[in-house]
């Protein structure tokens, strides 16, 4: 593919010898995917749409996709000159998941439905930056939605990351991702929990007044357990070996996104963790993501971080970022 290369013009440092650059991520014990025999194809004709397959025509690949602002389904890459194969608004503008084209599918490797799959285009630089260590940016400009790289790492259990978490200090850089698309939420507010779990309530208030069911206040909400909780069993540790995009640095007003990206639509356990830019990037500006990835912009102030130093043993991190928009400090 495209070269990555590593710049320095800061001091005579290098990225630590202990990373290796892998293709593919690797599954360790106890990690699998869903077997292909659950994976199910388009039928679409493959001269659809100037030869791009899968165009203005029903596919079966977004069956699962979420409907727009229309109520349609669309397809998540442009086909225009300008946009070719950049994620569209729809997409941007949510946290929604995208759902690829497979080897099942009656078009070929040139649909317009295929992005992520076949892998980084664009040059990549690693470079050392003032004040946040390494950091990654690219040598030529980068159109809005263009696909930068994936996230890659060792996949293992939640039991195995909770291991090496409990090894490393609190004050390394965090390079865990969790597979938790697909999970709901272990806690819901009680209005939500009366709304959706009419039948639950009065039980639920006798567990709590035995002490069996938890509840929980926040910002003058009554928060309840969610019965239709669902833990996620994987996630992605990018300490030693992965991607380039291991080196992109946090932003409160980040030029990039995360996205995740499925081929097997039957497997809610495992699918790729894409970075795609959020606007125009010219030439030699640092990608940069928004680690938390919430519309939440409450600063947190010196003495909120410093009393969660003394109730939970750590300092949050001091972010770094110095735009309008900081938070001050997140949590690694």
């Amino acid at each position: 593919g495209p070269k990555v290369t590593v710049v320095n013009e800061i001091d005579e440092s290098s990225p630590s010898t202990d990373f290796r650059f892998v293709q593919e991520s690797i599954l360790q014990a106890g990690v699998e995917h869903v077997a292909e025999d659950f994976m199910v194809g388009c039928t679409c004709y493959k001269d659809n749409g100037r030869q791009m397959g899968c165009e203005y025509l029903y596919c079966k690949c977004l069956d699962d996709s979420q409907l727009n602002y229309e109520g349609k389904r669309v397809f998540p890459y442009g086909a225009g000159k300008k946009d070719f194969r950049c994620l569209r608004n729809f997409y941007l503008e949510s946290r929604n998941h995208i759902y690829e084209c497979n080897k099942m599918c009656n078009c070929e490797s040139n649909c317009k439905n295929r992005n992520v799959q076949h892998g980084r285009r664009v040059e990549l630089e690693i470079f050392k930056t003032q004040n946040r260590g390494w950091g990654l940016r690219c040598p030529v400009t980068l159109r809005k939605g263009e696909f930068i790289d994936t996230y890659r790492g060792e996949i293992i259990s939640v039991a195995e990351s909770d291991r090496r978490g409990a090894k490393r200090s609190p004050d390394e850089a965090n390079y865990f991702f969790n597979f938790d698309k697909f999970c709901e939420a272990e806690m819901i507010m009680k209005s939500e929990f009366v709304e959706n779990f009419p039948d639950e309530v009065e039980e639920y208030q006798h567990r709590i007044n035995l002490g069996e069911a938890s509840t929980e206040f926040r910002d003058g909400e009554e928060w309840w357990e969610n019965p239709e909780y669902v833990e996620y069993e994987y996630v992605c540790d990018g300490m030693y070996v992965g991607s380039p995009t291991r080196f992109m640095n946090h932003s409160c007003e980040p030029n990039c996104r995360l996205f995740t990206v499925s081929y097997n639509h039957a497997d809610t356990n495992l699918y790729d963790l894409a970075f795609f830019t959020l606007e125009e990037i010219p030439a030699g500006t640092e990608l940069t993501f928004d680690y938390k990835d919430e519309d939440d912009r409450t600063v947190i102030t010196d003495e909120q971080a410093r009393q969660v130093q003394e109730t939970k043993g750590y300092m949050p991190q001091k972010c770094l970022c110095g735009t309008a928009e900081c938070r001050r400090y997140f949590f690694n």
